[in-house]
């Protein structure tokens, strides 16, 4: 008999697990239907919209970060362009405005999105005083604004977390320090970054080195300060703290999907019960969850996404063959952090084990080197789109690097030490 597994979102995680178990299928000879439902004619690679405000090379127009949905959908998977409506996993049904869609087990890779109506008077100051780049429409009209931009106050607000990459602020932070020196406006220009954590990142190694690095950069950060409301001319924290500004370029709060909540599988914010390392929903049988859409404690990012789809659909057809998924999630995700001036950072983690220094991939070798800044990483960095396109969506391998973290080249004594500070 054939197994149907249906696959929900064309985003990253979406191709990547449908791509991925399509292949699997085959090597197994296994008779498994793949069908892939979403809505989206073009793919965005995401992380090219950090670069978008500045019109790096490569990274000038929306074509040079977006291509078409279907050249990614690999042999073996249906593809449906539908709006999805509702999601029954009682019945194992899920409605789209062409009809309705069974299902024998179901992989959810939604997404998640920015919702700038969660933000007193940011609405009305959207694409006009304030700006994001979260979206490929913002950041072009980012780009445009910092055009303009001729010093002053210049605020970069994260409004609250989660958020999809939460590195990409600080990058941004990084790039448009360059940006203003290259212009001659850096030393009329007071650049400070407002964030609701602690520090500039949730790991305190990281969070230690990337926050020094921002101060040697002079830029103000702004704690523990979550956002409240926007006006035409400073934001305000729900404690009254307010900090003004000429320029604001915000992430605004993130949601998953309403579909999640409505079928009973989510946090009320959109994000799916999600078993932490199984993946498997929390709240129905025979459903998956993977990427930006789930509720687990790790990075929204395309490396994450890309690591949890190969534990899905391993453990998918574990549960074919009757057996149980296996815990086999750490968490991993793997990141490179612009910091400017053609340098980048490199970070490796898991649930578990935070950002260290060390060698990637390969131990004692590399050639990246982790938390430090080289030119390195940053040519690591810009050979990631290429990697993207031909060996991340249709679901290949990439060499050396596996869907859990691995210790071996990493300086793990560090973590005993700064334990004892």
């Amino acid at each position: 008999m054939t197994t149907n597994v249906l696959v929900l979102g064309d985003g990253t995680g979406g191709l990547v697990a449908a791509n991925l178990l399509a292949k699997q299928a085959r090597r197994k000879d296994l008779q498994v239907q793949v069908r892939l439902i979403g809505n989206s004619p073009l793919h965005t690679y995401q992380p090219g919209m950090l670069f978008l405000p500045f019109r790096k090379p490569g990274y000038r127009t929306l074509a040079d970060i977006q291509r078409k949905n279907t050249d990614f959908v690999g042999a073996g998977v249906e593809y449906f362009s539908e709006t999805i409506t509702a999601i029954d996993p009682q019945a194992r049904t899920v409605s789209t405005d062409r009809g309705v869609h069974a299902y024998d087990w179901l992989v959810l890779a939604l997404g998640c999105r920015t919702v700038v109506d969660a933000i007193e008077g940011l609405p009305e100051r959207w694409g006009t005083r304030a700006h994001g780049f979260y979206t490929p429409d913002s950041a072009l009209k980012l780009a445009d604004a910092l055009d303009r931009f001729q010093g002053g106050d210049l605020l970069v607000d994260i409004a609250e977390m989660p958020i999809k990459c939460p590195v990409a602020p600080l990058e941004f932070v990084c790039l448009v320090d360059e940006y203003l020196t290259q212009r001659g406006l850096r030393s009329r220009t007071k650049l400070t970054l407002m964030t609701p954590l602690s520090g500039a990142f949730t790991k305190p190694i990281c969070n230690d080195m990337l926050t020094g690095m921002l101060a040697a950069k002079g830029v103000e950060v702004v704690p523990n300060a979550p956002l409240a409301s926007v006006t035409d001319n400073e934001v305000a924290c729900p404690d009254g703290k307010a900090v003004p500004y000429d320029l604001l370029v915000t992430i605004p709060p993130h949601e998953g999907s309403e579909l999640i909540d409505d079928a009973g599988l989510g946090d009320g914010l959109g994000f799916g019960l999600t078993d932490k390392h199984t993946l498997k929903a929390k709240k129905a049988e025979r459903v998956f969850l993977l990427g930006d859409n789930t509720n687990v404690p790790t990075s929204k990012a395309g490396s994450v996404a890309h690591f949890q789809a190969e534990v899905v659909v391993h453990n998918l057809l574990r549960e074919m063959a009757g057996q149980e998924a296996e815990p086999l999630a750490d968490g991993h995700a793997n990141c490179f952090i612009e910091t400017g001036f053609g340098k980048a950072i490199l970070v490796d983690f898991n649930y578990d084990v935070q950002p260290v220094p060390g060698k990637f991939p390969l131990p004692g070798i590399g050639p990246m080197t982790l938390l430090e800044e080289t030119r390195l990483n940053h040519l690591g960095k810009l050979a990631f789109k290429p990697i993207y396109w031909h060996l991340l969506l249709p679901g290949r391998a990439i060499p050396l690097v596996g869907s859990q973290m691995s210790t071996r080249g990493k300086h793990m004594e560090v973590l005993a030490a700064h334990a004892h500070k």
